[in-house]
């Protein structure tokens, strides 16, 4: 297969992926029985999606080819099964993936959707064209595959799941087994991963969960082998009160210990919450450019709010020291290209951010968001601004842009000058059909 000209390949990437969802989305009901408790249901939920990437760092010298824009189109149908019981219940996700871009965006794919998580099931197909260079792919992944049984206090979780821990809403500390990327343009499904997790309610407010994920860092292989640098053993205990809930965590993700406590603090119109961890690095830990004592344990920590100052208004402030980056932005090349980043464990290059995101309701259907990402030591930041629509009963449309803010690399010394400098601009549209 032969590359189209980058115009010519991003006229019709947009195209396509705007002519993706022709309409809503349907599910059907098979079966339901409110007095029983069961239901079993089928349903399709179509999504298109249109990148845009431009900026100086797509051009020469920042880069090795001329790929400014640089156009993405995504579409993909999310085909799903549950069927519930009061003690059991079995959810099947089935996403195919159809992605088309103008040239390949090595070092881009954390924009917009996130990196699948280490997995084990050999549960993708995928097919890339043109080989080792691929600008047209498609891709059938069960993201989403488990069965949850319910016996009294304790609840059985096992296969394919999407994990959720920690109190972060721009960043966080403790949510490594599963990610989403902090430039998530929809963040409906986290990617599952292959686990088995236990549930205990052991009082009202009182919960305990342990979970074993397991999986290898190379999850688009087949060879499907288990290895501890991929897999991940955790357990929470969770106590909750009228006015908030804390949590500790400890266990081990990916060859590193891990402790940490969070919290969450509720004061009807204003809650505060943070989140802290220490990992305790073994000589098979991923690899962690900017650590020099490796004895020493990391330390990240957060502290967040969420404010509402009238009904319509939500925003959301948020520090973050980030054991794992760097003061020096010398650094940042070697960390964007460690493992931790390749797998989505971590996101910042820096040491310390601020950031605050907002969401306002102008009507009903209607809501403007935006954010500002930004790292305090460069400095340099990253600005979004975006808006989300309710075109009908089930279908949503969402237009958005981030805009970098610092310097751009030296090139003469091959090094980064600041971290978000190193960004494109990257423009957004997601149309969805759904229930």
């Amino acid at each position: 297969m032969s590359r189209l000209p980058g115009h010519r390949c991003w006229t019709i990437t947009v195209v396509l992926s705007l002519l993706g969802v022709a309409g809503p989305a349907e599910a059907i009901v098979l079966a339901e029985d409110e007095f029983e408790e069961e239901s079993t249901e089928i349903g399709v939920v179509a999504r298109s999606f249109a990148f845009l990437m431009a900026g100086d760092v797509l051009e020469p010298p920042y880069a090795i080819d001329d790929t400014n824009p640089l156009g993405m189109g995504v579409f993909d149908a999310r085909l799903y099964f549950a069927h519930r019981t009061p003690d059991l219940k079995l959810v099947v996700h089935n996403q195919l993936t159809l992605q088309m871009q103008s040239a390949t965006a090595l070092g881009l794919a954390g924009l917009g959707r996130a990196v699948s998580p280490p997995r084990w099931l050999p549960l993708l197909f995928s097919l890339d064209e043109p080989e080792g260079a691929p600008t047209l792919g498609l891709r059938s992944d069960a993201d989403w595959l488990y069965a949850a049984y319910t016996a009294g206090p304790v609840t059985i979780t096992a296969g394919r799941q999407p994990v959720s821990i920690g109190r972060g809403q721009l960043w966080t500390t403790s949510d490594r087994i599963s990610m989403f990327s902090f430039t998530e343009v929809d963040t409906a499904y986290k990617p599952g991963v292959d686990a088995i997790r236990i549930d205990i309610a052991a009082g009202e407010r009182t919960n305990i969960m342990a979970i074993a994920a397991v999986g290898e860092l190379e999850s688009q292989e087949r060879d499907a082998q288990v290895e501890l640098r991929g897999s991940s053993f955790l357990g929470e205990l969770k106590q909750g009160w009228e006015w908030g809930e804390a949590g500790l965590i400890g266990g081990m993700i990916r060859r590193d210990g891990v402790a940490g406590l969070n919290a969450v603090l509720d004061l009807g119109e204003l809650s505060l919450h943070g989140e802290g961890t220490a990992t305790f690095l073994s000589d098979d830990s991923l690899s962690s450019p900017a650590i020099e004592d490796r004895d020493i344990p990391v330390f990240e920590a957060l502290v967040g709010a969420t404010l509402r100052p009238v009904d319509t208004l939500t925003v959301i402030p948020e520090l973050l020291y980030n054991g794992f980056g760097s003061w020096q932005a010398e650094d940042y090349l070697p960390i964007a290209f460690s493992e931790r980043m390749a797998v989505g464990e971590q996101q910042g290059l820096g040491k310390l951010y601020a950031g605050v995101h907002t969401t306002w309701e102008i009507e009903p259907l209607t809501h403007l968001f935006n954010a500002m990402l930004t790292n305090v030591h460069d400095p340099s930041a990253l600005a979004l601004l975006g808006l989300r629509h309710n075109l009908s009963a089930n279908v949503d449309g969402v237009i958005g842009a981030y805009a970098p803010i610092g310097r751009l690399p030296d090139t003469a010394a091959f090094q980064a000058r600041s971290e978000f400098g190193n960004y494109p601009y990257f423009f957004f549209f997601e149309l969805k059909g759904t229930l």
